[in-house]
């Protein structure tokens, strides 16, 4: 352990107590005395706590001070930029409450919204000459990274969490893959062990060199030292020759690297080992996260006698006293990647971070290191109040907690909507991409997924929105297989690039959305071609779940009377279902006691954890049903709260609005001149809050002078005052409830279609009132082919 480290955690006896009591140094200036004394309170392990903060005082008479700290208030950037009248402002200082990292904050309004804008998070520099400073902020070397502080890391983490850092997401069996690379000897070995112990390298190859293990080359590179031989080490990137030194500095003998442990001409085992990519990396003790750079030719920056230096600039203030203050400048806002080269936006390596159960992250220039119970890095000390926090909080790590062991739309949303906006080199790969995320949430949700939609939930997946454009898939010129499955069906979010949402259905979770699915009208089938007989049915379970009767009880759920003070489903009065519930629905297990919560139960798949159930493979690329349909006018009339966020009406024959689509590209709304009809196939039955919230915030009247939307309004005496109490005067709960309810509008969930060659092809979702559609559709049912 580091001085620093044992400086800061020094009596530990008494470790907790001193961290709440310890003094704040006597400072002359009044401003760091609160920045001090705010900095040194204990933090708050409740999981409900939310933002503190306290006010500091108008800037202008914080910059006239003496302190060293006027220096850093003229040169601060609040995220927003430039504060208009920024001398006139209250400057307040906010923390999350179980978190240490602090920011400057400021409140203004403009003619169009009221800005709450925040400086980069900063901390207290640690002082080791003072004993027990709570300062949790190192200054580190600008070119070179503290081995000692990284050796630590992996036997810390192994005396402190035992097995809990062997767990693995979703416990995926372990892999032993057949090639590694023995780092002492510099050569790929067919691995002989049954449970090696080896790290794993995740990277982006990028347009750079990248030698790769081939059938030829094979006998080649089983001999030691050819890997650091002119020939070979000339033509290996610098991120594999770093990960390779790096491994052996960490004291490791096997490390994978998929170019070199993968024989890339052997078509089987090549498809045995993409396979299991995600339990390869899941398996390994530890990843290096290579997250910098374009290409596999930026190497893992830092290392002494290993990489080229780095580059960082990590900023230090001065306070009153001696104390100090650091912080990172904050990355340049750039817009997305779009060669896909980028670390954080590429869907491969998605599943590659989220799998490790230890990931040692290279990344902005500084090296982290995360695993199941913690995370460090090279520029904070190691601190025992911030150990218990983080054991208590474990709920923000992938593959543990309650909550993930229960199907969930609205989580499983939250991954479908960053991985979906991630970059592939070749399309018709999203399936493979997948297919790690595929096998863990085939374990946690009854019948798995088809095409990344639960069939547990399946119409009311299908009814997936986006809120930016996003585009149709299409298969690369590398793909020579059969067209019509290429694995890219127009009905879920794996057709399509960009950021899809799944919708997070009111009437069984507890949520913020404005929509509940209540009957589902069909039965869906699914089926490898058009023109196939053969069809499989898929097990839509959650309409049977929410008629049960109300004393049913699924496995490992309880009931209680639901009351709208229970803080176990607090929720906005809007966010509820449309009929008030009699009774919630709660969930926990005794390895983790925090409760999930439905408005009816669903089965859980307790015994599912190997995701070893049969599943509807890749080739049911087609789906089929029969019902209803009809043909609706589209116009280009919009309402919607954003630009990002646009509902188009639909009207009757009549020109009355009774329904409305959400495009996946804005263009589409091209089409939409007079008398463009639209046909739609109803998918289930539900409610929506859409028209008659909406509509209201898009009225003609509220129109604002779009040349002055961003100046900012005259200050009040009061407009800039922030209130951190979290109390807020508002009308009874029951009566938001019965506003909010005056809103829902029973309606059939639509999916508007187009035809070729007989199979239908989906073009965006949306809702038409249930009366109208009632009254509108054509007669009878109709058979769906959709692809």
């Amino acid at each position: 352990m580091s001085a620093e480290e044992t400086n800061a955690s020094q009596d530990k006896n008494n470790g907790d107590r001193a961290m709440a009591t310890s003094t704040p140094s006597v400072v002359d200036c009044d401003m760091c005395s609160k920045v001090i004394e705010f900095v040194h309170r204990p933090l708050e392990l409740q999981p409900e706590a939310g933002l503190e903060g306290i006010t500091l005082g108008k800037v202008g008479q914080l910059l006239a001070s003496n302190c060293p700290h006027a220096k850093w208030l003229r040169d601060i950037e609040f995220l927003y930029g430039p504060v208009p009248e920024y001398e006139k402002r209250s400057l307040s200082l906010s923390r999350w409450a179980q978190s240490q990292p602090c920011s400057f904050d400021v409140h203004y309004q403009t003619r169009r919204s009221s800005v709450f804008s925040g400086t980069p998070p900063f901390e207290m520099v640690f002082r080791p000459e003072i004993p027990r400073h709570l300062g949790s902020i190192l200054i580190i070397d600008k070119s070179w990274i503290d081995m000692d502080r990284v050796k630590e890391w992996p036997s810390r983490c192994e005396q402190l969490h035992g097995e809990k850092c062997n767990e693995t997401i979703g416990n995926v069996p372990a892999f032993t893959p057949r090639l590694l690379i023995d780092v002492i000897q510099g050569c790929v070995v067919i691995c002989r062990e049954v449970r090696p112990r080896f790290l794993t390298l995740s990277y982006t190859w990028g347009d750079t060199k990248n030698f790769r293990t081939t059938r030829s080359n094979f006998d080649e590179m089983q001999k030691p030292g050819v890997l650091t031989s002119d020939n070979v080490a000339m033509q290996l990137p610098a991120t594999i020759l770093n990960a390779i030194e790096l491994t052996k500095a960490l004291g490791e003998k096997w490390l994978w690297v998929d170019s070199l442990c993968i024989i890339q001409d052997d078509e089987e085992s090549l498809k045995i080992e993409l396979a299991a990519m995600h339990r390869i990396y899941a398996t390994s003790f530890l990843t290096i996260i290579a997250a910098d750079g374009k290409d596999a030719e930026y190497g893992l920056r830092g290392l002494r006698g290993i990489s080229k230096p780095r580059a960082i600039n990590q900023i230090v203030e001065s306070l009153a006293g001696g104390e100090r203050i650091a912080y990172w400048e904050r990355p340049q806002r750039k817009t997305r990647d779009t060669t896909g080269l980028l670390y954080n936006d590429r869907m491969w390596t998605s599943q590659e971070y989220d799998f490790s159960k230890r990931r040692l992250i290279f990344k902005e220039g500084q090296v982290k290191w995360e695993c199941n119970c913690t995370k460090w890095s090279e520029d904070h000390i190691y601190h025992t109040e911030q150990e218990r926090r983080r054991k208590i909080f474990t709920y923000s790590y992938i593959g543990h907690g309650a909550e993930l062991k229960v199907p969930s739309l609205a989580r499983l949303g939250r991954l479908v909507q960053d991985f979906n906006a991630k970059t592939l080199r070749f399309e018709e790969d999203v399936y493979g991409a997948f297919s790690g995320y595929n096998t863990y949430l085939n374990s946690i949700f009854p019948s798995g997924l088809v095409y990344g939609l639960p069939q547990l939930f399946f119409d009311i997946s299908l009814c997936w929105t986006t809120s930016h454009n996003i585009r149709r898939r299409t298969p690369s010129q590398r793909y020579t297989g059969d067209p019509l499955r290429n694995g890219l069906p127009s009905w879920s979010w794996m057709g399509w690039k960009g950021i899809t949402h799944l919708p997070a259905d009111l009437e069984g979770e507890v949520g913020p959305l404005d929509c509940g699915f209540t009957e589902p009208i069909t039965e869906w089938y699914a089926k490898e071609r058009p023109e196939s007989h053969q069809k499989e049915r898929i097990n839509s379970q959650w309409s049977a779940c929410r008629k049960a009767p109300s004393e049913y009880m699924a496995e490992a759920w309880g009931r209680e009377e639901f009351k709208p003070d229970n803080g176990r489903y607090s929720t906005e009065p809007r966010s509820m279902p449309k009929e008030m519930p009699s009774h919630g629905y709660y969930c926990s297990f005794e390895d983790n006691p925090k409760h999930v919560t439905r408005w009816y139960p669903i089965p859980l798949n307790l015994n599912g954890s190997n995701g070893s159930q049969v599943e509807l493979h890749s080739g049911f690329q087609y789906l089929w049903c029969q019902t209803s349909h009809a043909f609706l006018t589209a116009t280009q009339n919009t309402i919607g709260e954003w630009e990002w966020l646009k509902f188009y009406l639909l009207e009757d024959s009549s020109g009355v609005t009774i329904g409305a689509l959400q495009l996946h590209d804005d263009e589409d709304s091209k089409l939409f001149r007079e008398n463009f009809q639209v046909e739609l196939i109803a998918i289930a039955k539900g409610w929506t809050s859409i028209l008659k919230t909406y509509s209201a915030c898009s009225s003609p009247g509220a129109e604002a002078d779009s040349e002055s939307e961003d100046e900012p309004i005259a200050m009040d005496s009061s407009d800039d005052e922030l209130d951190y109490t979290g109390v807020e005067e508002s009308e009874p709960w029951i009566e938001r409830w019965e506003e909010a309810k005056k809103n829902k509008q029973d309606c059939y969930h639509v999916l508007w279609i187009e035809w070729k060659n007989g199979v239908a092809y989906r073009k965006s979702s949306g809702f038409v009132l249930e009366e109208e559609w009632d009254r509108v559709a054509e007669p009878g049912k109709v058979d769906i082919t959709l692809g």
